[in-house]
């Protein structure tokens, strides 16, 4: 599913984030920035000794690194916040925001970002999709000079349908309320 706001097209695809033709990526991490063994392998160590240098990241932050081996301008790590740890939904919300200001910071034009928080984190998937689209949503009402697409990539059946139902409800409501141009 893919809509355009404002100057920003926003696409919901089933593919995996590293096979995407976008200039950056979001990697979800933990406060330490360790980086996945397969991740790894695929980025390189300079990725491992950027993140190792810049330290720490808290929840709902995000940092910016090379991205290495792989054919994307930057990596946008962040760190999202596990479900039952409180302020959930506040801390993802920012998460997202700083993902995009730094996408914008950096002159990105395009970005592709995963489900923050689900699976392992626990996160459920429905308030994951309505805090992750309001914020996409929001930032095309920003003063944007670079960015121009956003990419959710999600990685199965279940997850696409749920952020696409979202998806379509909050446009249905910008096309009501008169928000913003709205295009799909």
């Amino acid at each position: 599913m893919r809509a355009q706001i404002n100057k920003v097209t926003i696409d919901l695809v089933q593919q995996d984030i590293l096979t995407l033709e976008v200039e950056g990526i979001v990697n979800q991490t933990d406060t330490a920035l360790n980086l996945p063994p397969a991740f790894l392998v695929k980025v390189g160590s300079t990725v491992a000794d950027e993140c190792r240098r810049i330290g720490r990241c808290d929840v709902g932050s995000a940092v910016v690194t090379s991205g290495g081996k792989l054919n994307f301008q930057k990596i946008i790590h962040t760190v999202g916040p596990r479900w039952g740890e409180g302020s959930e939904r506040g801390k993802l919300a920012s998460a997202v925001w700083e993902c995009l200001r730094l996408a914008e910071a950096h002159h990105l034009k395009s970005l592709a970002i995963p489900a923050l928080s689900t699976g392992t984190h626990g996160y459920p998937l429905e308030n994951c999709a309505k805090t992750m689209l309001s914020q996409l949503i929001d930032f095309t009402f920003e003063h944007l000079k670079s960015l121009r697409t956003l990419i959710v990539s999600l990685d199965n059946d279940v997850a696409l349908e749920v952020f696409q139902r979202e998806f379509d409800e909050q446009l249905q409501q910008l096309r009501q309320t008169g928000e913003g141009k709205v295009r799909v």
